[in-house]
């Protein structure tokens, strides 16, 4: 039987040889314990897709947290076995609030020099694959899928009319594990035993080295992906019924893809931007705002970000591209500035929702909201083809209870002044 194939316990007992639970405040469907190889001691997040798709629910999220902070306390590196189908809709407004502190404690952790190994022996999608990303390395096998967006609604978005542009099995091979292992090189590809994971967590643990490859090198490594002529990546074009002016009506605004710049900022002080699209936003908007936001002057002390688009885009050459990686890039960048002292203000002005608002409202100072925007797990034609059935409306009251956001403004120039 392939390693893969096995249970959650199973898998933990084969690579470990001893099993300490960890006490949590809340009973949800991870393990979370010390796990000790030998003499050497790791913190273990395991999730568990036969419960619920190991989806991460306000339970999941406070043993996640509960993991991070003793990894944190104890010094020790923090070990996630990761299978998981992502933020679970079900739990609404409590769901993002909940994957909103879980995303802000990894990367604050990451960014003090937490090192952290994520294992993907089957599924990884949604939520999970930007914890993936936030990882040093990632073990994965042939067999497993990594990506934003499920493989149903990969396909059904990437359709001429009713003829599905891949099909299933290409589709599976673009999101494995082998293709990972060569788009990223954070991505580590080993043999579906548990030898093949054994050695690899040998020798993450035995270092006291961070085996990432350095933030130079990793944006550079995004940025020669996007031009890669084997992925294929498609550039996003402006769509005409785009309206700038509903988000701040004094300046002109001028860009590419989803990212937009008022033609004349406010002040030396002070950057703004604007993700805007018809639909979605994608990995070319992600790198534009990253790399513009890296390039700011030690000067700048205040960061707006405007959002108005439904969520990531499931495209194919988005996932190619791997998007977690450019989701969860952006939200390092934009955190680090927030701790250096820069306030990084995230204002949804029309529609958010998905790996957008879930890289941002963790990486920003401060969340707002307009009265009439409107924030979902995921955007109605996602839920539609999951055949979801529930009522996805999340109303701003109870975004505000949950602390999903932290305030709502009546217009934008509130935030300008």
């Amino acid at each position: 039987m392939r390693f893969s194939q096995l249970d959650l316990d199973q898998q933990l007992n084969l690579l470990f040889d001893e099993l300490l639970d960890i006490e949590c405040d809340s009973f949800g469907s991870l393990r979370v314990a010390r796990g000790v190889r030998g003499m050497l001691n790791t913190v273990i997040v395991g999730f568990d897709f036969s419960v619920h798709g190991g989806s991460i629910g306000v339970s999941e999220a406070k043993q996640l947290r509960a993991g991070i902070e003793t990894a944190k306390h104890l010094g020790l590196p923090l070990v996630m076995l990761l299978n998981t189908g992502g933020v679970r809709v079900t739990e609404g407004a409590n769901g993002l609030a909940a994957f909103r502190f879980v995303f802000k404690d990894l990367l604050d952790a990451k960014l003090a020099g937490l090192r952290v190994l994520s294992l993907v022996t089957r599924h990884c999608f949604g939520g999970g694959s930007m914890l993936a990303s936030m990882s040093d390395m990632v073990l994965v096998n042939s067999h497993s899928q990594i990506s934003m967006s499920g493989p149903k609604l990969i396909q059904a978005f990437n359709q001429d009319g009713e003829k599905a542009l891949i099909n299933r099995d290409d589709l599976h091979f673009i999101l494995g594990g082998e293709s990972r292992s060569k788009t990223s090189s954070r991505f580590q590809l080993v043999n579906d035993n548990s030898q093949g994971y054994e050695f690899e967590i040998h020798r993450f643990l035995s270092t006291k080295k961070n085996l990432g490859i350095s933030k130079i090198d990793a944006l550079n490594e995004l940025e020669e992906r996007l031009n890669r002529p084997d992925l294929s990546v498609i550039k996003q074009s402006i769509h005409p019924s785009i309206d700038l002016s509903k988000i701040w009506q004094h300046t002109s605004w001028s860009g590419k893809s989803a990212l937009f710049f008022p033609e004349n900022q406010v002040n030396e002080k002070v950057a703004v931007y604007a993700l805007v699209a018809e639909y979605f936003a994608d990995a070319e908007a992600m790198f534009d705002l990253m790399y513009a936001v890296n390039a700011l002057p030690s000067s700048v002390l205040s960061i707006k970000v405007f959002i108005d688009c439904s969520s990531h885009s499931p495209s194919l050459s988005a996932e190619r591209v791997l998007l977690s990686e450019y989701l969860t890039a952006l939200a390092i960048c934009l955190r680090e500035k927030h701790l250096s002292g820069t306030h990084v203000h995230v204002v949804v002005v029309g529609a958010a929702g998905g790996g957008i608002f879930a890289a941002l409202s963790a990486a920003a100072s401060e969340v707002s909201m307009l009265e009439t925007s409107q924030i979902r797990v995921l955007p109605p034609a996602a839920l539609d083809i999951m055949r979801w059935q529930g009522d996805a409306t999340i109303t701003v009251k109870q975004l505000i209870a949950a602390q999903a956001v932290d305030n709502v403004i009546e217009d934008v120039s509130s935030v300008m002044s």
